[in-house]
């Protein structure tokens, strides 16, 4: 089975004249062994005010061993950030329970990027992105979704996920819609080190409440 997963979060700020959004896409292709290798963007981040938009995104390539009721993997490859420095990105990531049942779904990042005071490469916690599914009836079930990350971004939101067609195999279509708030920020801070007459210039940073939808198909 393949798995196409969509899912945006976008808002206007708060601030006036700013707006952002958070988005992900997974595209996973689940063997008859209990397998799976996929390629992820999770997040995409877009924010915009200050100086102009600003961008942060992970991309990588996922692996994993899964069963009915685990999965435990890893992903790896870069971070792109607009305002920042862009680096390499490694991420441990575990399911327990069920895909289209109950479980709880984790994945944290870390990076290894050059620090933007020093310039020195150096190696941390990035982020960490969560999700936790309880089923209500056989086709729906309620979701709570968040992020946090130390690139000063969050966001989290409440929901629900329909399964529109289909039994969980090739053919199924889902649909996902929830409310939340988001917060973002693209080098938001001001670096007095450095030699520049405006410290504090080059920064996108904006955050408001947020409408999300998500769409995933099966092949």
């Amino acid at each position: 089975m393949t798995r196409l997963e969509l899912r945006l979060s976008p808002f206007l700020g708060v601030p006036t004249n700013s707006w952002g959004g958070v988005g992900e896409a997974r595209l996973e292709h689940y063997f008859r062994a209990p397998f799976m290798v996929g390629l992820e963007l999770a997040p995409l981040a877009v924010v915009a005010s200050g100086d102009g938009p600003g961008a942060l995104a992970q991309a990588r390539v996922h692996g994993a061993y899964v069963n009915d009721y685990f999965a435990i993997g890893l992903g790896l490859g870069g971070q792109l950030q607009r305002f920042g420095r862009s680096g390499l990105s490694v991420a441990p990531t575990l399911r327990l329970g069920a895909l289209d049942g109950l479980h709880l779904s984790l994945e944290y990042a870390y990076t290894r990027a050059p620090n933007r005071y020093t310039g020195q490469p150096s190696t941390g916690f990035s982020d960490v992105l969560a999700t936790l599914a309880v089923p209500l009836t056989r086709r729906l079930s309620l979701e709570l979704d968040g992020g946090l990350a130390l690139q000063a971004w969050a966001y989290t939101t409440i929901g629900l996920r329909h399964r529109l067609v289909g039994d969980g195999g090739p053919g199924t279509w889902f649909i996902s819609g929830a409310f939340g708030g988001a917060w973002l920020t693209d080098r938001g801070g001001c670096n007095y080190t450095a030699d520049l007459a405006s410290p504090c210039s080059g920064s996108a940073v904006s955050f408001g409440p947020t409408i999300s939808v998500g769409l995933e198909r099966r092949f």
